[in-house]
């Protein structure tokens, strides 16, 4: 009995208690369904129900920088399919923001291109699709951006070929004030808080 190692239920309870959608953990009864569902599957290092057996166990490393936290593409399959009705996905969702918040990147390239492109739709109430690359191959540095502008410079010159690529900058939108005013707000509610 004494190699018996002491079960924390700390990290089940901050997960429950601040991660969106967390609570929703405890109604898992761990039978696979959603792995099995999932289009991702082969991609993930763990799948959503051991996720949740490794919540459990308070294996906070492993859940928070974990690959597969990162990899939902919200196709609600696996949410279609729980006969617990689990909102799998949004539970994912939640983590990989926990995640991003404490500190953790689990995939770098991803967050890189979801911060450049929330500043973009903030700043500019749009995408800017020859900027947003740009800001993201140069994130990890001159050589690495100068590497990734080579490798994607056919594609680049294609869109502009095709009408899909402008050379001047996106302007912004009308009512681009409003817009922010709501992701604000948004920002505020998702942390729990009233935003005026």
């Amino acid at each position: 009995m004494e190699n018996m190692v002491n079960y924390d239920p700390s990290f089940a309870e901050e997960v429950f208690r601040d991660v969106d959608a967390g609570d929703e953990i405890k109604m898992c009864m761990n039978c696979g369904v959603c792995a099995g569902s999932c289009p991702l599957r082969e991609h993930m290092d763990y799948p959503p129900r051991q996720i949740f057996g490794l919540i459990r166990a308070g294996k906070r490393e492993e859940v928070l920088s974990s690959k597969a936290i990162m990899l939902c593409t919200s196709c609600y399959t696996c949410v279609v399919k729980c006969p617990r009705n689990i909102p799998v996905m949004d539970v994912m969702h939640g983590l990989a923001h926990y995640a991003l918040k404490q500190g953790y990147v689990p995939r770098k390239d991803t967050a890189s291109f979801g911060k450049e492109f929330w500043k973009q739709v903030y700043r500019l109430g749009r995408i800017d699709e020859k900027d947003l690359p740009r800001r993201v191959f140069f994130s990890g540095g001159l050589v690495e951006g100068i590497k990734a502008m080579l490798n994607f410079m056919d594609i680049g010159l294609r869109l502009m070929l095709h009408h899909r690529m402008k050379l001047l900058p996106e302007r912004k939108i009308k009512g681009v004030k409003s817009l922010q005013k709501m992701l604000d707000k948004a920002e505020g509610l998702g942390k729990g808080g009233a935003a005026a």
